[in-house]
């Protein structure tokens, strides 16, 4: 699930071609959704409402920002386990909550990015 940057606003795609973030994610969460995606789906009704949500936020949503900051930092929001084998594929069971979902996703994502990050520091020389 891994992506290449190009810039700070866009992605390069599966199909090569410069893409937002948000496009890129609501296309791994549609690939999700149609089966074929990275993790199976408990709830597909669920995911979709969820798809929805992410469709109709304003492109400036401060927490599609973050998670697009995060994913220009190290890359690790898409390979992710917290997220997309956890987050993704439970959603809907329990809770069906699009936003508590948006929220717990960059949670996790802040979280990867620190223990990235506090990795990096324990490498560096000195």
């Amino acid at each position: 699930m891994g992506r290449e940057s190009s810039s700070p606003a866009t992605l390069r795609g599966k199909r090569g071609c410069a893409v937002t973030f948000k496009e890129e994610f609501l296309t791994e969460l549609e690939d999700c959704l149609r089966g074929y995606g990275a993790v199976p789906v408990s709830n597909p009704d669920a995911l979709a409402r969820f798809i929805d949500y992410v469709r109709r936020l304003p492109d400036g949503d401060s927490r599609l920002r973050c998670l697009e900051g995060v994913d220009q930092g190290s890359g690790s929001f898409w390979n992710n386990p917290a997220v997309w084998w956890e987050q993704v594929p439970r959603f809907g069971v329990g809770s069906s909550d699009c936003s508590e979902l948006l929220d717990r996703m960059l949670d996790e994502a802040i979280s990867d990015e620190i223990d990235v990050l506090e990795m990096e520091i324990r490498e560096l020389p000195g």
